[in-house]
């Protein structure tokens, strides 16, 4: 197993085609923006920071179908809020989840993530509504 660390070109054509299965956001995707885990060359984890001009959004975050609820979301996330300078903002259906590593629902929140909310309603509509949250760096 790796540590965590920003993907090589081919563990970003990994992480490209993993965003695609996932139906996840796949907007403007850098491979510096990402933090990758992986076991035996593939990857198992991936997250990314995107920075908006008025905010920065913990985004695209996926764990393999096979290796889910065995704690590797919680510790990509958890790597990413590291790195954080400022707060960061989510937009999630899963609100349970970031509630459980500090997250809070945020009433009010930037520009970038009400587009954000808007491009997510339209585009990748899952069924469940979309939450915005927010972590506030201390």
């Amino acid at each position: 197993m790796s540590e965590f660390k920003q993907p090589d070109e081919k563990e970003f054509e990994q992480v490209k085609q993993l965003v695609e299965d996932f139906w996840l956001d796949n907007e403007n995707m850098k491979s510096e923006q990402f933090r990758v885990l992986t076991d035996n060359e593939k990857v198992i984890a991936f997250g990314r920071l995107k920075k908006h001009s008025d905010a920065i959004e913990l985004c695209t975050l996926g764990v393999v179908s096979d290796l889910r609820g065995k704690g590797y979301g919680r510790a990509m996330v958890k790597n990413l809020l590291n790195k954080a300078s400022r707060d960061i903002y989510v937009v999630t259906v899963i609100p349970n989840f970031f509630a459980k590593l500090g997250f809070i629902f945020a009433e009010i929140y930037p520009d970038s993530l009400q587009k954000k909310v808007e491009l997510c309603t339209t585009h990748y509509h899952v069924g469940e509504p979309y939450q915005v949250m927010k972590w506030e760096k201390k």
